[in-house]
């Protein structure tokens, strides 16, 4: 039996996650706006507060460490976007 591999991922792929978790996130908590029609203030406060919900989750969780998790994370953002950047299209 072979093992397939994945593909990496691109950090176009990355980001379109990024947007479905939060335009979930923003149906909840800014009034049913989807990140495509957000204002780009509304939007960036919308994505910090993701952030920092994600981090609540972490703190509450008995086995966690919210900050060693937002430490990986921006590590892994920083190692990822050694590339152009490219824009995530709607």
């Amino acid at each position: 039996m072979t093992q397939q591999t994945c593909p990496e991922p691109t950090n176009v792929e990355r980001a379109q996650w990024a947007k479905d978790a939060l335009a979930v996130f923003t149906a909840q908590t800014y009034g049913g706006d989807h990140p495509d029609s957000m204002n780009p203030e509304d939007l960036e406060s919308a994505i910090g507060d993701l952030i920092c919900d994600l981090l609540h989750l972490a703190r509450y969780h008995p086995r966690m460490d919210a900050a060693a998790i937002h430490a990986h994370a921006l590590a892994m953002f920083e190692e990822e976007v050694a590339g152009p950047p490219r824009r995530v299209s709607g």
